[in-house]
């Protein structure tokens, strides 16, 4: 088979994947996820998806979504990034605990109760393979550096500050989740003990890599993020787009009118998701933004669209 066909069965098949060109109402507004979605595997954004996302924002609110603080995001996604921090635009960071309307507004900012945060600090020194970090707004804090600190640091997020004990850290700071780390099979272990531990008092999640698990306040999520900044912008949901690939996505992509799921995203995010994409290795978000945003609008990327799928 010709190297030309190969090629164009593998865009119909991207094409088929991720749908055609949205029919539903006019898109104004694009919610995205950061890790496993606009970043590779090697916490990179490709030039293509940097052009693709510019291109869209000089149409509609280009909103970043993510478990990252905005400080983590920003840096991860590098001159997108940038861009975005001269923008200012509205977002959701730390899985919905802090919320940002137009012009850098805070408009939610959500921090665990003392007791959950005693009690998880409590249950990890109770498991000493596992480490702890704390998110604080921009800033991550510790008790100790492992190579789980150096994990997060390595994907471009804050290095976590050093701070003594969890005991003087929670008496000086507010804190608005906090993350255990450890290897992928003990932390799938520990979580249906924590959670039993917790009850209704908190909420956990996984935002993507299995070495990690966090708590958040009871009820708080991506999803009821995006809702407040919806709110805030008088926004209704039908004219959002959601792109995402991971367990925290899966609220605010049941919650807009149009949402995709990432081709490396498990079953339970691409079954709460309309449309599935390439895989964040293959520009998926930059298909899905072309496909539900730029052609509606009857905007033509050129010719160096074309060679997103070869």
């Amino acid at each position: 088979m010709s190297g030309l066909v190969l090629a164009m069965l593998s865009t119909a098949a991207c094409m088929l994947a991720v749908g055609p060109p949205s029919t539903k109402a006019l898109i104004r507004l694009i919610c995205c996820d950061i890790d496993g979605t606009l970043l590779t595997p090697d916490h990179k954004v490709t030039d293509h998806t940097r052009m693709v996302v510019l291109r869209a924002m000089s149409e509609v609110p280009f909103c970043p979504c993510t478990g990252r603080g905005r400080l983590g995001a920003y840096q991860a996604l590098g001159a997108l990034g940038r861009r975005l921090r001269e923008v200012q635009p509205p977002g959701v960071f730390l899985n919905g605990l802090i919320v940002y309307g137009p012009g850098g507004e805070l408009l939610r900012d959500m921090a665990l109760e003392d007791e959950v945060s005693s009690e998880v600090v409590a249950f990890a020194a109770e498991h000493d393979d596992v480490s702890l970090i704390g998110f604080s707004g921009d800033r991550s804090l510790c008790a100790r550096r492992c190579k789980w600190t150096r994990f997060l640091a390595s994907a471009h997020d804050p290095d976590p500050e050093v701070l003594g004990s969890w005991q003087s850290i929670l008496s000086e700071h507010r804190v608005n989740k906090l993350m255990l780390m450890g290897e992928p099979e003990r932390m799938a272990r520990l979580r249906p003990l924590l959670a039993e531990r917790l009850g209704e008092a908190a909420s956990l999640v996984c935002s993507g890599p299995p070495e990690m698990l966090e708590v958040l306040p009871a009820g708080a999520s991506k999803g009821a993020g995006v809702q407040v900044m919806l709110d805030a912008l008088g926004m209704c949901p039908s004219h959002v787009l959601a792109i995402g690939d991971a367990e925290n996505d899966v609220g605010m992509l049941r919650l807009a009118g149009t949402s995709v799921a990432m081709g490396n995203a498990k079953e339970e995010v691409r079954r709460a998701a309309d449309h599935v994409s390439a895989a964040n290795d293959a520009d998926g978000a930059a298909i899905a933004i072309d496909r539900h945003v730029l052609q509606p609008l009857g905007i033509a990327l050129g010719s160096a669209y074309s060679a997103y799928c070869r």
